[in-house]
């Protein structure tokens, strides 16, 4: 009988041939150190082969040959009997594989735990033993027709406090990155705006239209999150989305002007509403086409209805008093979809026993989930795209004529900024990450999504004011002479105070909501930790407050503001670094791993309770109990 231990790496093959001689097929490059190994043992009779070579097929050619024979001579000594003992065999085997299944669903989520960490109610339906897989490994994949129209297919979902999902992992379209391309073009353009006029005015103008678009972003995402359904009317559906979107954000800039002629508030809210009616019409479509979810669907539509009729009278009363129209809209649009995860999880909370509750969670049976590697995935792109393209609105083009100014280092400056924030977001609040906000907690993913709407925001603010500060000319060796169009017309000496605080505090909001994400999270604990969480993030608040309160110095000009803001960024990276490494891993030389701590707590009746029978599927354990001074019971 042949045994291959799994692992990433092929680990030598053993099996017995008749005769008694045991053969060991290897790698090449373990085949020395296993004919080494085994070439000075006389009491086992061992041969050492090259995995796939002519001996390998020969010796389990060989093997084989034999069993079979055993196996005609079996079936001829014993007849229909060994007939019925086999098939009896194959259908055992067949049993204790389904069973061993359904006990161990996750086996296709090793690397997702890894990631993300380990959730005891996550279930697979579409996990294979690894023979089957073997087998159907090298069967060529049939050619793939796109279809007009399919019946969407629900990527996974939770049902009955289990998620149910594949086991394979779901990768991101190339239509979702081209949307989102799209989208941080469409957020710069309207952040780059503030910078012309940089006042209260057209800081709500930017807080309201920003709100509005990151509202439909998030509508495709979330659709294309929970279900499959590639075809010809889903991609023309985001293309219609895609097209309101466009033709909305060609109505931000006037969106709020006080001259009625230039006002295009009605224009904006009009393409709005059109991108957030056309989702309610798909969620009304899919609650029809897939019964499964209907009560999600329908209540999706209905967190889209209630706050559209706010935003059309919003639409005939004027301002100051519009503003109490747009925001309770605005809160019901990025909190509507609470309501049907509130009623689920009163429901499950009820059970039974009422009426409602059961009601609820009959109509809420099954509920949509969204697949935590591609909302990860989607979402780092996301801000990679938007970190990135900060750099592009600092650029600018020279006349000639010079060497090195201080335009060119004041950029320079922007871009180690933009550098600093990819790495505390990527290599620092997303690394050693013990369990996800995503699979933490309902509350913790909530979190984790509403943070990243203030982070983009207040680093897209931040990043309007910087083009303005590398254009000033309020510093030594810069001579607008040396820009070239239109930036030399752009350059001044002076700029207003509210660039200042769009970019200290838009810095400060961004650089705090990275706290908040982070917090979300639950990181692994090494043993040898040199500085906790609360410390490192207590230090970044305490950087947030400086960035708020440095607009305050009037005397800092362009070039000592970006250099001080850098600073704080660079001591926040500094203190992440140095606090985030292990005591016992040095700094220099080759990567080590850190112990690691784990503390569970756990009360007697816990654990009776777990391994009572009366708990179907539960393990059972002996309960010893400790005396006083036992510190073990073994």
């Amino acid at each position: 009988m042949s045994t291959t231990p799994s692992g990433r790496r092929r680990r030598p093959q053993e099996f017995t041939l008749p005769d008694g001689k045991k053969v060991i097929a290897a790698l090449p490059k373990d085949l020395d150190a296993l004919r080494q190994q085994y070439g000075s043992g006389d009491e086992v009779q061992v041969e050492v082969v090259v995995h796939g070579s002519s001996e390998h097929a020969n010796y389990l050619l060989q093997a084989r040959n034999h069993h079979e024979s055993r196996r005609a001579e079996l079936r001829r000594r014993h007849g229909s009997a060994f007939d019925e003992w086999e098939h009896v065999h194959q259908q055992l085997r067949a049993a204790t594989s389904e069973l061993e299944r359904l006990s161990n669903q996750t086996s296709g989520l090793s690397g997702n735990f890894s990631k993300f960490g380990y959730n005891a109610e996550l279930r697979t339906y579409d996990d294979e033993s690894d023979g089957a897989a073997s087998s159907t490994a090298s069967v060529p994949r049939p050619a793939e027709t796109i279809k007009l129209f399919k019946r969407p297919v629900v990527r996974q979902w939770f049902h009955r406090g289990l998620l149910w999902r594949a086991s394979e992992q779901t990768e991101i379209m190339a239509i979702e990155l081209f949307f989102d391309l799209l989208y941080v073009g469409i957020i710069h353009t309207n952040g780059e705006h503030m910078s012309e006029e940089a006042d209260g005015n057209e800081l709500l103008r930017f807080v309201v239209t920003f709100i509005m678009s990151w509202k439909i972003w998030t509508d495709i995402t979330l659709t294309l999150g929970w279900f499959e359904s590639d075809d010809v009317l889903t991609r023309l559906e985001i293309l219609f989305e895609i097209a309101c979107l466009l033709a909305f954000t060609t109505n931000m800039t006037n969106s709020l002007n006080d001259d009625p002629s230039n006002n295009t508030y009605l224009q904006l809210v009009s393409f709005y509403l059109a991108a957030r009616l056309f989702a309610a019409l798909h969620f009304a479509l899919t609650a029809c086409t897939l019964p499964m979810v209907r009560g999600v669907m329908i209540c999706s539509a209905i967190s889209i209805l209630v706050p559209s009729a706010l935003w059309i009278a919003s639409i005939h009363v004027e301002m100051p008093a519009r503003l109490g129209l747009i925001w309770p809209a605005l809160f019901l649009d990025m909190c509507g979809q609470t309501l049907s995860i509130g009623l689920t999880q009163y429901g499950r909370k009820v059970g039974d026993s009422s009426k409602l509750g059961k009601a609820l969670n009959r109509f809420f049976e099954f509920y949509p989930a969204l697949n935590i590697e591609h909302k990860v995935e989607r979402m780092n792109a996301f801000v990679s795209l938007v970190l990135g393209y900060s750099v592009v609105g600092i650029l600018f083009q020279s006349a000639g004529g010079y060497d090195v100014n201080a335009f060119l280092g004041k950029a320079v400056l922007g871009l180690v900024q933009a550098f600093i924030f990819n790495w505390i977001y990527f290599d620092v609040d997303a690394r050693n990450i013990n369990l996800h906000a995503i699979r933490r907690s309902t509350h913790a993913a909530a979190l984790w999504q509403l943070a990243h709407l203030p982070f983009v925001m207040g680093y897209i603010v931040a990043t309007s004011a910087l083009s303005t500060l590398v254009l000033a000319t309020d510093v030594p060796n810069t001579n607008p002479e040396q820009l070239a169009e239109p930036y030399s017309s752009r350059a001044e000496e002076h700029f207003s105070s509210g660039v200042r605080f769009f970019y200290c505090q838009g810095l400060a909001i961004a650089l705090l909501s990275m706290g908040v994400i982070a917090l979300s999270h639950d990181h692994r604990v090494p043993a040898t930790l040199r500085w906790a969480k609360g410390y490192r993030l207590a230090n970044r608040l305490a950087v947030c407050i400086v960035m708020f309160c440095l607009p305050m110095a009037h005397s800092l000009r362009s070039l000592d503001l970006i250099s001080v803001t850098l600073g704080l960024s660079a001591w926040v990276l500094i203190v992440e670094l140095w606090g985030n490494s292990c005591q016992d891993d040095p700094f220099i030389g080759e990567k080590q791993a850190c112990s690691v701590r784990y503390t569970a707590k756990c009360g007697k009746k816990d654990i009776q309770n777990a391994a009572s029978p009366n708990n179907p599927g539960r393990r059972s354990a002996d309960v010893l109990e400790l005396g006083k001074r036992e510190m073990t019971a073994m």
